[in-house]
């Protein structure tokens, strides 16, 4: 079974932030980590709407800040870091459409336990992950590993393409392929490409 359709098993944490405090946390049930440190160093980012991704060696995190709220959440390396993005777009689709935030926040003194029962939804949407139908498949052959490959794309990453194809880069043990997606999620050539950073 794809990573993609029991993402629940490789996921970390969600987490719903503004500059202050944590408004909603999810972690897997029996789970103790803590990451207060990610979190700190995802803050000290103003940049709104695009997504910033953190590779720890044993952890993917990926978040965005969208105006005054920060989503991020964490897996094991095996999740590609489009299927964390869509994962957090639904996320904060369907959190904006159970709060009002802005209200909420604009009352000084309020308890986060207000949000509590947003867990039963984030716990919906990581068990109908697969079914959402957020992401698309697309199988890339990747010269250096002699491999066809498959590369996890957000459908909302095409559908919202300003032009095509669309570039994408698949970094992956240890080197990348720059891939073009056409508008019908189809390829339309891969490349080699050098990494630096």
């Amino acid at each position: 079974m794809p990573v993609y359709k029991k993402i629940g098993e490789f996921l970390e944490f969600i987490n719903i932030s503004n500059e202050n405090f944590t408004l909603f946390e999810w972690k897997p049930m029996n789970s103790f980590r803590r990451f207060d440190l990610d979190l700190n160093i995802i803050k000290q980012n103003p940049i709104n709407d695009i997504f910033f991704h953190r590779d720890k060696g044993n952890m993917k995190i990926v978040y965005i800040r969208k105006k005054n709220l920060i989503y991020s959440s964490g897996s094991s390396p095996e999740v590609q870091f489009q299927l964390l993005e869509a994962l957090l777009e639904y996320v904060d689709l369907k959190f904006n459409e159970t709060y009002d935030v802005e209200v909420i926040l604009s009352y000084g003194n309020f308890s986060y336990s207000i949000f509590n029962g947003f867990k039963e939804i984030i716990e919906n949407i990581i068990k109908n992950f697969g079914e959402l139908d957020l992401v698309k498949r697309i199988h890339v052959e990747c010269r250096v590993c002699n491999k066809v490959l498959p590369l996890f794309v957000k459908k909302s990453f095409i559908t919202n393409a300003e032009s095509y194809p669309v570039p994408i880069v698949y970094t992956h043990k240890g080197h990348a392929i720059l891939c073009f997606i056409d508008r019908n999620f189809q390829h339309r050539g891969i490349e080699l490409v050098n990494i630096t950073g």
